[in-house]
């Protein structure tokens, strides 16, 4: 293992999320991962115990723990170790409470990417590692305090025993005054001792270099004048400290007496401690004459104590407000505009642009950008708002009372600023933008975690309208936050489309008696290449390709590349020829051009709509019976067939099978994989393709996953059978022996002229 690597536990039942994750980690770059992969949470323990990880990606629905248990469990075993929560787009409070309890930080899985995921996992670390050092630092400061004030209390008492001596000996006080002199000259503490009435009577050299004042210089002033305090919090000055002391012969206690002091050259703090000075009166106490005032000296202490408390809540490159400090002051005024009439703005900016700089230039470059745009900001806002950085790019803007419109007024100052502002570093100029998002804080704000949600969702809004602007969060905006993942799926898509990074996948379909001889059928599966080459499942992209009508283009893709590997294959040497089963959206369905568009890709390629089947879902085929019909009879005019997908997942009405010109039913998979314990489903099966059968179709079984589903299936007399159990899906190639020739887009399709209609040619009458 490389001393640069992260070993990372990975928690997570779901192989293939397990493997997207593992290839998610193999991208990153500058920074390698080591991971150990379980599926429950007994086998993450057992690791746990075994061998020590950096980090941890926790699913919280596993087989053996649910929900917040699995991270209590965790936390048990391994309380130091960074947990990321993972969870599905329906689990957002799970993880916000998940955080709460103890997690670093959550991810949505279908959001993660290379970058979110190691930015995650890494912050993950740091937070822990720095919340580890705080505490220690934390520790190591109170020892220290509690050490010193033990010290100070054993050196109070013993100053108190010396008092309580001299007292005792009230005529030898003044005769033994030089000795009681080298006594406070010896301790290590400032000591001034005064008369009766407050004015100073020795210093020792303690005290003379902390007042600036020698000790016969100051001998008859009062104590004020040698000895400026003042009140740490309220700076006030301190008068007639000694009062209580000489009139009443009390003792001042260190600990109520922390004050802040000055002399020519230096301010400092000090902690005090006083107590009269008595003449004995045989067995008792006579009158007091005077009082001894001890000054510790606690400046690098506080100092100390100042330093980390500035690291804990602040962002060392830019000095602004970390995040810790910046939720917390978040919390403070949710719960202010809970319980007022005032209104807060809370803003969340996100540099646009700044990855150019940091990518063409450097971190040094992007480093140095963000201590400038610090500064930028925190100008041309007031001083009485915190300005805050979150990290990376993003910034927190906190607008104490202050109302939308005049937070509004604020950032379209930002903005303007921001878009005048220019990067200069070596011979490049770079100009920035910055995109904000705004909530406001009112009495109906809701917890921390929820408003900063709000002001992220928001700020995306912004992003999405065009960047280098605002956008204000508003209480039915929930459908941003719906489409906000499949955004960022449509830009993906559009990219992978323009940079021919899709790619074919082929599923083998075969009869389910092996003795029977038939043509090979395949079905046609689509898989995305992301930007670093991994492949992403069409799970994942295309829920976001059919809500926002990209599936048109993407059927369009699968159809240009298939008939153009079939082109360069050539004609199949076997008389039985491949049959490839290709599936249309339904927005291609239902596009009038589609019908024409396949035509004219018949015709360009030379491909025999014989070895083409189309498969529509039973969903889109019902929704316009009449339609679906007309489609599907133009195109077995042609010569292809259709097979009816999903079959049994729809309306569950067989009546509409009568108008639909199908040749294949594939009948639904959640039927099939629950074929061997559920004797509902065998039968909904067996009568499925009776019917099938009975109108002439052929039937297919999907999610044939393994011998007992593909017995159960063949006695039920199915036709062909399909899944992983049979064959699992590879990259499509064929490879033929006679290449066909390629007609030119300068054809007669691109003419006004009529072109004769197309005909499939005769094929074998072997098992169409």
């Amino acid at each position: 293992m490389s001393e640069n690597s992260v070993t990372i536990l990975l928690v997570e039942d779901n192989p293939a999320q397990a493997r997207l994750l593992q290839e998610h980690l193999k991208s990153v770059r500058h920074t390698a991962f080591e991971w150990t992969s379980v599926s429950r949470l007994e086998g993450a323990i057992e690791a746990l115990n075994a061998r020590r990880f950096e980090v941890m990606l926790l699913d919280l629905t596993l087989p053996d723990s649910q929900g917040l248990e699995s991270l209590d469990r965790i936390v048990a075993v391994a309380p130091e170790l960074p947990v990321v929560v993972l969870t599905n787009a329906d689990d957002d409070s799970l993880a916000l409470d998940a955080v709460r309890l103890g997690a670093q930080d959550y991810l949505v899985k279908r959001h993660v990417n290379s970058e979110l995921l190691a930015k995650s996992l890494r912050y993950a670390i740091e937070r822990k590692q720095a919340s580890e050092a705080l505490r220690q630092a934390n520790n190591a400061l109170e020892e220290r305090v509690r050490e010193r004030t033990l010290e100070l209390a054993r050196a109070n008492e013993q100053l108190k025993r010396e008092i309580h001596e001299r007292q005792g000996i009230e005529q030898a006080l003044i005769h033994e005054k030089e000795l009681a002199q080298v006594t406070l000259h010896s301790i290590g503490d400032a000591a001034i001792s005064t008369d009766a009435e407050g004015r100073v009577q020795s210093l020792n050299p303690v005290a003379e270099t902390l007042t600036g004042w020698t000790s016969e210089a100051a001998k008859g002033q009062a104590l004020e004048t040698v000895l400026r305090l003042w009140d740490e919090v309220t700076r006030n000055p301190v008068e007639n400290l000694l009062d209580r002391v000489l009139r009443d012969g009390a003792y001042l206690d260190p600990l109520d007496h922390r004050l802040v002091g000055s002399n020519d050259t230096q301010e400092f703090c000090v902690e005090l401690s006083a107590a009269p000075i008595r003449l004995h009166n045989g067995e008792t106490l006579g009158d007091i004459v005077g009082a001894v005032l001890v000054c510790r000296d606690v400046t690098p202490a506080r100092s100390l104590a100042r330093q980390l408390s500035w690291q804990a809540s602040h962002d060392p490159l830019t000095g602004l407000v970390n995040r810790r400090e910046f939720e917390r002051r978040l919390e403070r005024a949710i719960e202010d505009g809970r319980s007022s009439e005032e209104s807060h703005v809370m803003c969340y900016l996100d540099l646009d642009r700044f990855k150019i700089v940091n990518d063409t230039c450097g971190h040094s470059a992007g480093d140095e950008l963000l201590r400038q745009i610090s500064v930028l900001l925190h100008s041309n806002v007031r001083k009485t708002d915190l300005l805050a950085r979150l990290g990376g790019d993003e910034f927190g803007l906190l607008l104490y009372r202050c109302s939308l419109k005049e937070a509004r007024s604020v950032v379209e100052k930002l903005i303007d600023r921001v878009r005048a502002f220019r990067f200069l570093w070596q011979d490049k100029t770079f100009t920035i933008g910055v995109s904000i998002g705004l909530v406001e804080i009112d009495n109906r704000a809701e917890s921390r975690a929820k408003v900063l949600s709000a002001a992220d969702t928001a700020m995306y809004a912004a992003k999405e309208g065009g960047r280098n602007r605002f956008h204000v969060y508003q209480r039915d905006d929930r459908d941003i936050v719906r489409r906000h993942g499949d955004m960022e799926w449509v830009s993906r898509i559009v990219k992978a489309l323009e940079e021919d990074r899709f790619c074919l996948y082929a599923q083998r379909i075969a009869p389910s008696d092996l003795q029977r001889r038939s043509r090979d059928r395949y079905e046609l599966l689509l898989r995305m290449q992301d930007e670093d080459g991994n492949l992403v499942s069409p799970g994942e992209f295309m829920p976001a390709a059919e809500a926002y009508d990209l599936m048109p283009a993407i059927d369009r893709w699968v159809v240009r590349t298939l008939f153009a590997k079939l082109a360069i294959a050539g004609e199949s040497p076997s008389d039985l020829k491949p049959l490839y089963m290709v599936n249309l959206s339904g927005a291609s369905f239902n596009d009038e051009q589609f019908l024409a568009f396949l035509r004219e890709q018949f015709w360009l390629h030379h491909v025999s709509p014989a070895t083409i089947c189309f498969e529509i879902t039973e969903t889109v085929a019902i929704r316009n019976l009449n339609q679906a019909a007309q489609f599907i009879y133009q195109l077995k005019q042609l010569g292809c067939c259709f097979a009816l997908d999903d079959f049994g997942s729809g309306m569950s009405s067989l009546n509409y099978l009568k108008n639909l010109p199908v040749d294949y039913l594939k009948i639904d998979g959640h039927f099939i994989k629950n074929i061997e314990h559920d004797v509902i489903d065998a039968a909904t099966i067996e009568a499925i393709n009776h019917i099938g059968h009975v109108m002439g179709l052929q039937t297919i079984a999907e999610f044939v996953e393994n011998d007992a589903i593909l017995e159960k299936v063949r006695l039920l007399g199915v036709d062909f059978v399909q899944g992983y159990g049979i064959d699992k899906p590879k990259p499509f190639e064929c490879q033929y022996a006679t290449p066909r020739k390629t007609r030119s887009l300068k054809s007669p399709l691109r003419s006004s002229k009529k072109r004769p209609a197309l005909v499939a040619r005769a094929e074998p009458a072997i098992d169409v």
